[in-house]
């Protein structure tokens, strides 16, 4: 063999290589010793998600005071499923004696836990 043959077939092997590693890269999958960024999103919110929930006792025209005390447990019980569920996506927002939440059942869960606990049961709305 001569020189020019020995550096042809290392080229092409480093070319398939760097090819190789790009598409492997590219579907997701990594050689060992590589690094990429991974970007992971998190489901997005379907209308099924969607729920709302009555006070108990059920107040639709709550007091000042009332109002404040619920945007207060609603906030503290989001920061709470955040907590419990890394990368949830829930909300909720508190409408006079209805509660509006998104979200999957886990994190309704762990909302609906943390608002009984703190005083402020919900209950579905039957209509």
């Amino acid at each position: 063999m001569t020189l020019t043959s020995v550096a042809l077939s290392i080229l092409a092997v480093f070319l398939f290589l760097v090819v190789s590693n790009t598409a492997l890269v590219e579907a997701g999958v990594l050689l060992p010793g590589t690094k990429a960024e991974a970007k992971v999103e998190s489901p997005k919110i379907s209308p099924h998600d969607r729920r709302s929930f009555k006070t108990v006792p059920f107040e639709p025209t709550p007091s000042d005071n009332q109002r404040r005390e619920l945007q207060h447990a609603v906030a503290t019980c989001i920061k709470t499923v955040e907590q419990q569920v890394p990368g949830a996506q829930f909300e909720a927002s508190p409408d006079g004696g209805i509660v509006n939440i998104a979200g999957n059942e886990r994190e309704r869960f762990y909302f609906w836990k943390c608002m009984s606990e703190s005083g402020h049961p919900l209950a579905p709305i039957r209509e």
